[in-house]
């Protein structure tokens, strides 16, 4: 938990980290949901930003897209699984 607050740029802009670093922490949505609010709200705010606001809201829309799918996919998954053996939970007897 304290790696993603870390590397999401909760504590610290996140322009401080290296430009790969910055583009791999920006898989959490997070990450540049904060960026893009740091942007708005301070007045020095587009020299702090990775990426441009109309960018990063594109990039978590896309993300979101993403993650819902991932999750209903997860979700099927875990119920034929769960269907096909008869239990719930992975119990060890």
């Amino acid at each position: 938990m304290i790696y993603s607050l870390l590397a999401s740029g909760f504590y610290f802009p996140i322009r401080s980290f290296n430009v790969w670093i910055a583009a791999g922490a920006s898989i959490i949505p997070l990450t540049l949901g904060m960026d893009a609010m740091r942007q708005l709200v301070f007045a020095s705010g587009p020299t702090l930003g990775f990426l441009s606001v109309g960018m990063e809201i594109a990039i978590i829309a896309v993300l979101c897209v993403v993650f819902l799918w991932a999750a209903r996919a997860l979700l099927n998954h875990m119920e034929r699984l769960a269907i096909r053996e008869g239990r719930i939970t992975e119990s060890r007897r």
